[in-house]
């Protein structure tokens, strides 16, 4: 009997070994195979990252090669474009001679009857630019003025894109006049009639 009870101890104690073994395995094979699936998702992540920078370097250097190619072309160009702006110029000078390049900002010395100077000044943008002028004006003569300048705008053709009348009210009755010696300065804006951009403008001077 008690060589029996010894035996199915020792068959109990086998059998609860063997399940113990049995689990550590199990436990350790699920270790074994998350760790590579997370060993996998990584390199599968690297990879994909290696494979996304490389193709953002290639398109990198496609675009400074691109840009590259471009600055040649247009360097090429310049020359040409910059012919061709002259004898714009030259042609739109000959056909109207008083054209004065137009500058903002800039004061231009016209010294001419009562007209003193006049400036330019340009505000905002697309639609909503507005393009306006300050003339200033001396009357040198022993006798009463009245005022009267025509300020044209023209692009880089030659053609008439914007006129402002100096001098006359709304309902086109003269300002008051210019006394002897009397120094007055007289600020308005152009409406531009064309989309093209003016580039030169010219003053008619009523006496």
């Amino acid at each position: 009997m008690i060589r029996e009870e010894r035996e199915n101890n020792g068959e109990a104690e086998r059998r609860h070994s063997g399940k113990h073994r049995s689990r550590h395995r199990s436990s350790k094979t699920k270790l074994i195979l998350f760790l590579g699936a997370g060993l996998f998702l990584e390199t599968a992540f690297f990879l994909a990252f290696y494979i996304r920078m490389s193709e953002t370097e290639k398109e990198n250097r496609y675009l400074v090669q691109a840009k590259r190619e471009q600055d040649r072309e247009l360097e090429a160009l310049r020359p040409e474009v910059q012919k061709l702006q002259a004898d714009i110029a030259t042609l739109t000078q000959s056909r109207l001679p008083d054209l004065k390049y137009l500058e903002f900002d800039k004061v231009f010395p016209i010294e001419r009857d009562y007209v003193e100077n006049i400036v330019f000044s340009v505000s905002g943008r697309g639609e909503e630019k507005r393009y306006d002028f300050k003339i200033l004006t001396h009357n040198k003569a022993p006798y009463t003025v009245h005022p009267r300048v025509d300020v044209f705008l023209f692009d880089r053709s030659g053609t008439q894109v914007g006129i402002a009348r100096v001098g006359l009210e709304k309902d086109g009755a003269p300002r008051p006049a210019l006394e002897q010696g009397e120094i007055r300065s007289f600020s308005s804006s152009i409406e531009l009639v064309d989309t093209s951009a003016p580039q030169y403008f010219r003053l008619k001077i009523v006496k």
